[in-house]
């Protein structure tokens, strides 16, 4: 009888953590591996992303750790409470870029941004620092995340000085030379504002996430370092390093 009455005592002592894994595009991921703090035992998912872990009632709960290969590994806070269940868990893992750079989350995949080389045109008293190509990636009205693969550590990375703008295209201006005023056939797509965005390191070596506290209106926007598309010294932009002289454009297209 006391044996049995020590069980029922255990078993009371129980809570369920549950929860479901998916990819950042909703996708469930089957045998993902889940790790709570405090817990010895690990447990996997099943074919529908969806995961039981019974854990004792005194555990203190902190997080919960899941991983799966090929995917950045994501760790949350988990808080307990006196209720039989802790609340349930939603986790969702980007997939691990190939290879470093900027990859805009798209629909149902990633968009990988490629390097455009920026010009200059004008004087020394007056220029525009723009690119020429139109780009090829395009993601979707109202996107908001990127994954930025670096090898760069994040006291590196704020030394970069990393922005978003949004360009507008002009053909022809008037700049200022040692002569005068004269028109210029400019032909550049140029920063005209600053896009405000959050940057977090996610729990893996080389990758954060970018988050755009807004969503993106329809046109043409870029990634730089260094803030050259807004720089007004071209001295300065001269001096930089071959590899730094370049942004990352992307369209955001309407619909």
């Amino acid at each position: 009888m006391m044996g049995l009455l020590l069980l029922l005592i255990a078993c009371s002592n129980e809570k369920t953590l549950t929860g479901r894994v998916t990819d950042v595009w909703g996708k469930p991921l089957s045998g993902a591996t889940v790790v709570v703090e405090g817990v010895v035992e690990r447990y996997n998912t099943d074919g529908g992303g969806l995961f039981v872990v019974n854990v004792d009632r005194e555990l203190a709960l902190t997080q919960v750790m899941v991983g799966k290969g090929g995917y950045i590994k994501s760790i949350q806070p988990v808080v307990g409470g006196a209720e039989k269940e802790v609340p349930r868990i939603d986790v969702k893992l980007y997939p691990e870029p190939e290879k470093p750079g900027f990859y805009g989350v798209g629909r149902d995949a990633y968009v990988h941004l490629k390097t455009s080389k920026v010009v200059m045109v004008g004087t020394e008293l007056k220029h525009h620092i723009g690119i020429r190509e139109y780009p090829d990636a395009a993601l979707p009205h109202g996107a908001t995340e990127f994954v930025f693969t670096s090898t760069l550590r994040s006291a590196e990375l704020s030394m970069m000085n990393l922005h978003l703008s949004k360009l507008d295209f002009v053909d022809h201006t008037e700049v200022k030379g040692v002569l005068g005023a004269m028109d210029a056939t400019v032909n550049l797509f140029v920063a005209v504002e600053d896009v405000p965005f959050d940057l977090k390191a996610l729990p893996s070596r080389d990758d954060y996430l970018i988050v755009l506290r807004d969503r993106l209106e329809p046109g043409m926007y870029a990634f730089h370092a260094q803030n050259v598309l807004n720089e007004t010294d071209y001295r300065i932009i001269m001096d930089l390093p071959k590899e730094m002289q370049v942004v990352f454009p992307f369209e955001s297209k309407a619909g």
